[in-house]
């Protein structure tokens, strides 16, 4: 019971932090100002909104770019060398530690993912309406032109919606977003454990830059869509509607199930040869 006290609260009080501010910051900012045009809509038609408009912030590249900028920031102090760790790591002894900020970076990967929901809703209020289906403004917004003389900034795809509930929608979007919070969070540990933290920090950016490239060389390089975790957020692309060749959510939940252990003992096993250096930071 004390082990996983100390799991606990070593997953809590690393989570709430001044990287969470600052992500919470970087999100309310893009989101607001794609989310709040709709708001405008919504009150101009005099059409309450549902609080399902997450799956068509997937859609631009430009939130894709922004959310893995902002999760690679959170994840920044990896491979959580701080100081008051040395202790830590010396109660826990280093298999016990590995296992704890992999478990660390996967529960902040679903926190992060439900705050992610949480501010879309927050920007729409008050014009929600709890409803399971999708509601009158976002067919509305899908069928018709109707958004683009109030300045909607987002694109509302009817295929989306046509393809599944609202809550389902939501359920695969923010699934695959705690999926690929957490695969990136995992890679930049192992690379931060085997070489060091900037090239950690390179490799997330990387991932964050790739949405932009994959939504330019979709039609030449299918294959970006395989190698690019944030464009799995765009559920055009696993709905097939995209590319002929495409990731699956089947395959995608399957490869992450399998890399996600793999990353784990990897990041062991260089733990284990480490040399370690501390760093003077919170």
């Amino acid at each position: 019971m004390n082990k996983v006290k100390c799991i606990w609260n070593d997953i809590v009080n690393n989570f709430f932090s001044k990287r969470l501010l600052v992500f919470c910051i970087f999100q309310f900012s893009i989101l607001h100002y794609y989310i709040s045009t709709v708001k405008h809509f919504s009150i101009m038609a005099d059409y309450p909104a549902t609080p399902w408009i997450l799956p068509f912030i997937g859609q631009n590249v430009y939130c894709l770019f922004v959310y893995g900028i902002s999760v690679v920031y959170f994840y920044s102090n990896i491979p959580f060398m701080q100081k008051h760790e040395m202790y830590v790591l010396m109660r826990q002894g280093r298999n016990r530690w590995v296992f704890t900020k992999t478990l660390r970076i996967c529960l902040s990967a679903v926190m992060l993912s439900i705050i992610e929901f949480a501010l879309s809703v927050l920007i729409l209020l008050p014009r929600v309406e709890l409803t399971a289906k999708w509601g009158k403004l976002y067919n509305s917004l899908a069928m018709t032109s109707a958004g683009t003389g109030y300045g909607v900034k987002l694109f509302f795809s009817y295929e989306i919606i046509n393809e599944n509930s609202a809550i389902r929608t939501l359920l695969i979007f923010w699934t695959v977003l705690f999926v690929v919070t957490a695969l990136i969070g995992m890679i930049m540990f192992v690379l931060s454990i085997y070489i060091n933290r900037t090239a950690a920090v390179v490799a997330g950016t990387f991932f964050s830059v790739l949405p932009v490239v994959f939504a330019n060389l979709y039609l030449y390089k299918e294959w970006i869509g395989f190698i690019s975790p944030l464009s799995w957020l765009n559920l055009l692309l696993l709905y097939g509607k995209i590319c002929k060749k495409f990731p699956s959510f089947l395959q995608i939940i399957i490869v992450t199930a399998i890399l996600i252990p793999i990353l784990s003992v990897v990041s062991l096993k260089g733990m284990q040869s480490k040399d370690l250096s501390w760093i003077n930071e919170e």
